[in-house]
């Protein structure tokens, strides 16, 4: 009897053996699976951390970099023909291609990322009436100021050793040999604060008018092509009514290689012509928003229309249901 039984708990133990055994490997293969999976959720947890900061803070950095794109094209060739050439009149031509050029491929590197401001007139045109949100103008401008500093800060960086034969190493504001000038705007000397301070802000004012028309969907957009119309734009404002002040239009792109050019020229940069520095800044802010306005106000757009429609469809339905 107990050896017709032995070969029964023989057969029971292995199948309690095998099956702890399967249940430890079960086990331990569950344990690794969930350490798996828990390693993969912290690390889809970091890099979903990682892509929403990189999200947040891409359209300053776009900003500042093409904004740095901008200013390095536009005072290098400021600093082109201060030091090549005496021909005024070819100078001019090749330093307004020089800004448009450079604003052309500024809007190429932000444009899909930040909208491609590069200026802070434009930058609160485009919040107070096209959806950019306020809380965001405040890093714009700052991203703006610093990327035109380290522009030019290149740009010098790149002429250093080709000024030093021109000014003998001396570094001045004024003069046959001033080269203070490829950096923040300057008025012609007999051109005072109040006449430049207008001309800074009817170019402006037509710059932003000229960008609202060109961005604007429902009128006639260069779509793909806006950089290139942006770049042409700065271009035709510079060879048109530029010259009174070395149209700065842009904040920025002044008051940021003017702080840079202080390292080389001194304080000088911001007391030249009577305290010439908050022109550049003040008019074209104001210009900007006066532009900006005249466009929104009396260039009634496809835009407009639709919106008046809609406004106008939404209130009678609602009258309807009413009734």
């Amino acid at each position: 009897m107990s050896a017709s039984a032995t070969p029964g708990r023989l057969g029971s133990e292995a199948k309690t053996g095998r099956t702890s055994t399967y249940t430890r490997k079960s086990s331990a293969t569950t344990e690794r699976a969930g350490e798996e999976i828990e390693f993969a959720n912290q690390k889809d947890l970091e890099d979903t951390y990682l892509n929403r900061l990189r999200i947040f803070v891409a359209p300053y950095f776009a900003e500042f970099f093409g904004t740095a794109v901008f200013v390095l094209l536009g005072c290098g060739a400021n600093l082109t023909y201060t030091v090549l050439t005496t021909n005024a009149e070819s100078a001019w031509l090749g330093n307004a291609f020089g800004w448009g050029f450079g604003l052309m491929l500024g809007v190429f590197v932000a444009g899909g990322v930040s909208g491609a401001m590069l200026n802070p007139a434009v930058a609160i045109s485009f919040a107070a009436f096209r959806g950019l949100p306020w809380i965001q103008v405040p890093f714009y401008i700052l991203a703006e100021l610093i990327g035109a500093f380290v522009g030019a800060i290149l740009a010098y960086a790149c002429f250093a050793h080709s000024l030093d034969p021109f000014d003998g190493y001396h570094r001045q504001l004024y003069g046959p040999f001033a080269s203070a000038g490829a950096f923040g705007n300057f008025a012609r000397p007999f051109i005072g604060n109040g006449a430049a301070f207008l001309s800074e802000a009817i170019g402006t004012g037509v710059l932003v008018l000229g960008v609202f028309a060109i961005t604007d969907t429902n009128n006639f957009p260069a779509r793909t092509s806006t950089p290139i119309a942006i770049g042409f734009l700065l271009t035709g404002l510079a060879l048109s009514l530029g010259y009174p002040t070395g149209y700065s239009y842009n904040p920025a792109r002044d008051l940021g290689p003017r702080c840079a050019a202080a390292i080389w020229y001194g304080s000088g940069v911001f007391t030249l012509h009577g305290s010439y520095t908050w022109v550049p800044v003040a008019a074209p802010l104001a210009g900007g928003i006066v532009g900006a306005t005249a466009y929104e106000l009396f260039i009634v757009s496809k835009r407009a229309v639709a919106d008046d429609s809609r406004s106008y469809s939404e209130s009678e339905h609602s009258s309807v249901s009413l009734e």
